[in-house]
């Protein structure tokens, strides 16, 4: 929208920026939608079918039929479905299964060949009886219960990846949702600054036909200070809409693709896109307590931190199987000449078994038990301050959304009525030549401001929602616990379609 207006003419130039605008997306949005379809001919994956619809929902809604329209939980998908953090989660959890597998085999077998008591008088295989082609085989045995405990603990690594895969889900639904709320911020503000800019124009109009004609009581100064305001509001315009665009580029890195601040649309109440959490409305004390630790402990970032306890007990009790024998079974066969004479020699089978000490080595082996013990140990540690700082964040989201809450319902019940009757009333006593061309400047300067500020509150509300919905990702709408994956697409179906 050009800023640059005629104070006497601001309706028909609003009215021609509109139909100007109208007439660029009818245009664009056949370009848009041939991209879009192009596209999604040449991806096969649903990363790229989700990116087709995201592509063909900001093609606009021009002409008699109207496109899909793209909504948070779209927005929310295509960022997972993109995110290379995932996808090298992935990659890290298959390397590790890949690791399981190879620890199910045994190791190698040994094969030896020698050509056995070889008389050097004139090496002549058959001049001496024990001259004689060996062939032996010699299979190394697992240490104890080694090979299923690394099984054990490539699997649990494996399922850190899985936890940790569900607590980034977890993030980028709350810093998709976090950019969608600063979008609705910016493009609400810039709304109420647009139509206050309407009325502004209006009494500038106003007050210059007053002033031409010599009206009593009105003045120059009283003239300058409104085109003031109104550059003023120019400014905060600018400024709002420059952080709009900044938080669309934000939200672009997360899509891979920047959408156009007029493709986003806002349909419904903020209430319905981010209800409240469950545990959050709880009234018994000891009952809240006790589901806030259970959603704590089963935060995919605790559950992550778990599966890492378990993973430094398995190598704990790994290092301690090695202090066990390892044990060997060998076999040989011996293939012996005929005599010079022509007699017949019997060929040789030897069978035997090996295995270490490692008794011999004790200090090595209980250096490395100790160290396990206390890597799990600094695991357990991790675990702890992880829930300390889950709390900490829950607590500190639970007290800005108590307060806030009650600063929305002051806005709603008093303030906002209030300078809506103090602009009527400005504005009444102005036509009425008995309030000053000052009075509805500023009433209409303090409405402006009660309003935006009644929108800060509310999207500051909604975003400590989203940090609550955060903390209690694992628990369901009823306030149910949910582990692993279900808990993230709980949350999904949460957010409106």
């Amino acid at each position: 929208m050009s800023l640059k207006m005629n104070p006497r003419t601001p309706q028909r130039l609003y009215a021609a920026l509109a139909i100007r605008q109208v007439r660029c997306v009818a245009v664009l949005s056949v370009e848009f939608l041939v991209t879009a379809i192009t596209r999604a001919k040449m991806m096969s994956s649903q990363k790229a079918w989700l990116w087709g619809l995201v592509l063909f929902g900001w093609a606009g809604n021009s002409g008699a039929t109207e496109l899909t329209r793209v909504t948070l939980k779209m927005l929310i998908e295509i960022a997972q479905a993109q995110d290379p953090w995932i996808a090298g989660s992935h990659y890290r959890q298959a390397r590790e299964e890949a690791f399981s597998d190879g620890a199910a085999g045994l190791p190698a077998p040994t094969v030896t060949l020698g050509l056995n008591n070889v008389p050097t008088s004139g090496f002549n295989l058959n001049q001496e009886s024990m001259t004689q082609f060996q062939l032996g085989v010699q299979q190394t045995l697992p240490r104890g219960r080694t090979v299923a405990l690394t099984r054990q603990k490539f699997d649990q690594k494996g399922l850190i990846e899985a936890h940790s895969r569900d607590a980034r889900k977890a993030d980028i639904v709350r810093r998709i949702s976090r950019l969608y709320l600063e979008i609705f911020r910016h493009q609400q503000t810039a709304a109420l600054i647009e139509n206050d800019l309407t009325l502004v124009d209006q009494l500038i109009e106003n007050a210059l036909s007053q002033y031409t004609t010599g009206a009593l009581g009105f003045h120059q100064q009283e003239v300058i200070q409104a085109q003031t305001e109104r550059s003023r509001l120019i400014d905060r315009l600018n400024l709002a809409l420059q952080r709009q665009d900044q938080n669309y580029a934000a939200l672009s890195a997360w899509l891979g693709h920047g959408p156009t601040g007029d493709r986003l649309h806002f349909e419904g109440e903020l209430a319905q896109l981010f209800p409240v959490p469950a545990a959050v409305l709880i009234q018994n004390p000891d009952l809240k307590v006790q589901v806030l630790a259970e959603a704590f402990a089963a935060h995919p970032l605790v559950q992550g931190l778990d599966q890492g306890v378990n993973a430094a007990d398995t190598e704990s009790d790994l290092a301690a199987e090695r202090s066990k024998p390892q044990w060997g079974i060998n076999a040989r066969y011996g293939q012996r000449q005929d005599s010079a004479m022509g007699v017949s020699r019997a060929d040789f089978l030897s069978l035997g078994v090996s295995f270490d000490l490692p008794m011999m080595n004790r200090r090595q082996l209980n250096s490395q038990v100790t160290a396990a013990i206390a890597d799990r140990e600094g695991v357990k540690t991790d675990r702890a301050l992880m829930l300390r700082q889950i709390k900490v964040g829950y607590d500190l989201a639970a007290l800005n959304y108590r307060h806030l809450l009650v600063r929305q319902q002051h806005y709603k019940t008093q303030l906002l009525q209030q300078v809506s009757e103090e602009a009527t009333a400005s504005l009444a006593a102005y036509t009425t030549e008995s309030g000053t061309f000052s009075d509805v400047l500023q009433a209409n300067m303090r409405g402006l401001k009660v309003k935006t500020d009644a929108l800060n509150v509310d999207v500051d509300l909604h975003q400590s929602i989203i940090d609550l919905d955060y903390y209690l990702v694992a628990m369901n709408s009823s306030g149910e616990i949910m582990q692993g994956g279900a808990a993230f697409e709980a949350r999904l179906q949460r957010t409106a379609k």
